[in-house]
């Protein structure tokens, strides 16, 4: 199974694969023939799945054009997002006597 990241905003989608080789990003826009030439992109064997923040009504057309597709996708609330990334935070490192207190 491969993740693919994707940010969403009122008039373009950034899309972020990753692979063993590093990582690649393309943006796409947020239009229905934007969406399809992103699905085109997109392996046919169910081996993808579509991570995205919920951007309210931003996302609902990719959301729905890849649900008809089959392709599977999470839609994920963005302080979640925050919450998991925060202990990679190098401030996340700093103890009280780094701090001088």
């Amino acid at each position: 199974m491969k993740y693919i990241g994707i940010d969403v905003s009122k008039a373009t989608f950034v899309v972020a694969y990753s692979s063993s080789k590093g990582g690649e990003i393309h943006t796409f826009n947020n239009t229905t023939a934007g969406i399809k030439q992103f699905i085109e992109t997109l392996p046919k064997d169910g081996s993808i799945h579509c991570v995205m923040e919920a951007t309210g009504n931003y996302s609902a057309l990719l959301l729905y054009m890849l649900n008809v597709v089959g392709i599977t996708i999470s839609m994920e609330n963005p302080l979640k997002i925050k919450n998991f990334a925060r202990p990679c935070s190098p401030l996340s490192r700093l103890t009280k006597s780094a701090l001088g207190s």
